[in-house]
């Protein structure tokens, strides 16, 4: 009798957590209205400290196509595509990128962008607040944004070249056409 009763217990509990797991999948699976940061979303709105000190906002710069690149000096992909960028924003100056660095303290981000000589602006997510709203779990992550602020491409992993970052440009500037 006791070996009945704990295959009945065993079998109820399997079918529990059976009904369980597929109940998740389910409510897992319906859209949310929450901001992303993957292709087709409205990338999400920022405002970060520069380098500088001055506020860089997402917003100030509607209108245009972008290239949000969120990065660390610790990430050796990351520290061998900056000056790739950096290059590619010289040739192009008229694509804006935004470098995002990724929680760590102003000096070694400052120390590096000096370092590099790097043109364009780096803000700073210390608390990584905006990492989480765009969900970058690896770097470098490198986002096109068109004019109406869509993500319309997202790149994970260390771009190659300069050519790679200058034909990113490109199709930013397309579609700010």
């Amino acid at each position: 009798m006791n070996s009945i009763s704990s295959s009945r217990w065993v079998k109820w509990s399997l079918f529990a957590l059976a009904t369980v797991a597929i109940g998740y999948a389910i409510w897992s699976s319906f859209p949310r209205n929450e901001e992303g940061g993957r292709v087709g979303d409205t990338a999400p709105s920022f405002s970060l400290s520069g380098l500088d000190g001055e506020t860089i906002r997402l917003t100030d710069y509607r209108g245009k196509g972008i290239i949000i690149n969120f990065w660390a000096s610790w990430c050796k992909p990351c520290t061998n595509e900056m000056p790739l960028m950096n290059e590619a924003y010289a040739e192009s100056p008229d694509v804006e990128i935004i470098a995002i660095n990724v929680g760590e303290k102003p000096e070694k981000a400052k120390r590096f962008a000096e370092e590099l000589g790097l043109k364009f602006p780096v803000a700073l997510d210390q608390d990584n607040e905006i990492k989480k709203k765009y969900r970058i779990s690896g770097l470098p992550v490198t986002l096109l944004v068109d004019k109406d602020g869509k993500i319309v491409e997202r790149i994970t992993g260390e771009l190659q070249s300069t050519q790679d970052i200058l034909d990113l440009m490109d199709e930013v500037r397309q579609d700010a056409s």
